[in-house]
């Protein structure tokens, strides 16, 4: 009888809306569901993986001009896939980065007066929308306190490119690719496998919405009317923030179509900023901070303080 192993990170991947591309889907798909059918034992040929393998990296602060000063920039990995909470997978095929993390490894960042810009170095293609949203407009808001510089290394796709958007400035190579500004989502279906071994559910509930996106029952049109309001809603949002974040009109994003650019096309299409290698971004933006850090700091610590109070009460 067909039995669904590791629920957890199954209502991960299925039955919710995804900020990722198809090709990131169709890779998560294909790694979980024979784990999740029992079809293969993850434990049988691979060692669990420990947090330091799986989860999100550390930030890597890098010191500017004169070392008396300790003026730094902080350098923040957002690398695979996007999840809303740090925590574990077994024989991981991705890195693994949780926007909770993120926000945290940020916060530090905003609150230490010694550093004067932050950097996102990015090479993802998504993940879940919960959360997402969230740590976007988190981003948003803090950049008024410090600038929050992204650099595309070398994708940045739809969660990913979310934050991207949020950030002061998106610094793009000639072949990295931003965009896929747009929602998927699958639905398990598992009633077939049920009939072929012989077996029929029965499933009793009470409220009509109880058992939608149950993989032990056919989906219902009405299951799927619900489906589609709940995915325009997300794509909705989505569109919406990128528009607010970008300066972007609703035409404009809603053309993309959620596509993929890269280089000059991005930038042409208001997706990116401005041209530079990963290395080149940084040194440009190392050298920026450098500059700025020898102007008058007077009042600087103060002002800090109270814009990192403020957005810790409005997010």
């Amino acid at each position: 009888m067909p039995n669904i192993n590791y629920p957890r990170i199954a209502e991960m991947a299925f039955n919710t809306p995804l900020l990722c591309t198809a090709h990131l889907s169709n890779i998560i798909e294909s790694f979980i569901a024979p784990r999740l059918l029992g079809h293969i034992n993850a434990q049988s040929n691979n060692a669990v993986l420990s947090d330091a393998q799986i989860s999100a990296k550390e930030s890597m602060p890098i010191p500017l001009g004169d070392p008396e000063k300790g003026d730094h920039i902080v350098v923040l990995p957002v690398h695979g896939i996007l999840i809303p909470r740090r925590g574990s997978i077994t024989d991981s095929c991705e890195e693994v980065m949780s926007y909770e993390f993120l926000r945290t490894q940020m916060q530090k960042a905003l609150n230490d007066d010694s550093v004067l810009e932050i950097v996102l170095d990015i090479n993802s293609g998504g993940g879940t929308a919960q959360a997402a949203f969230e740590c976007a407009e988190f981003i948003y808001q803090a950049r008024s306190i410090k600038p929050i510089r992204a650099i595309i290394n070398f994708n940045a796709y739809s969660g990913a490119y979310l934050i991207a958007a949020a950030c002061t400035e998106i610094i793009i190579s000639d072949t990295a690719g931003v965009g896929s500004v747009g929602v998927y989502q699958k639905r398990l279906d598992m009633t077939k496998a049920y009939a072929d071994a012989g077996y029929k559910m029965h499933t009793f509930h009470r409220g009509a919405t109880k058992v939608y996106f149950h993989p032990d029952v056919e989906m219902s049109e009405e299951e799927r009317a619900h489906t589609e309001k709940n995915i325009e809603k997300t794509y909705q949002k989505f569109v919406g923030a990128i528009v607010k974040y970008r300066d972007m009109s609703l035409e404009q994003v809603l053309a993309t179509e959620a596509d993929t650019y890269e280089g000059q096309a991005a930038i042409d299409l208001k997706l990116a900023d401005r041209l530079a290698t990963p290395q080149d971004a940084i040194n440009q933006i190392a050298q920026g901070a450098v500059q700025r850090s020898s102007a008058p700091t007077i009042g600087r610590s103060i002002k800090a303080q109270a814009a990192a109070i403020a957005l810790t009460q409005n997010i």
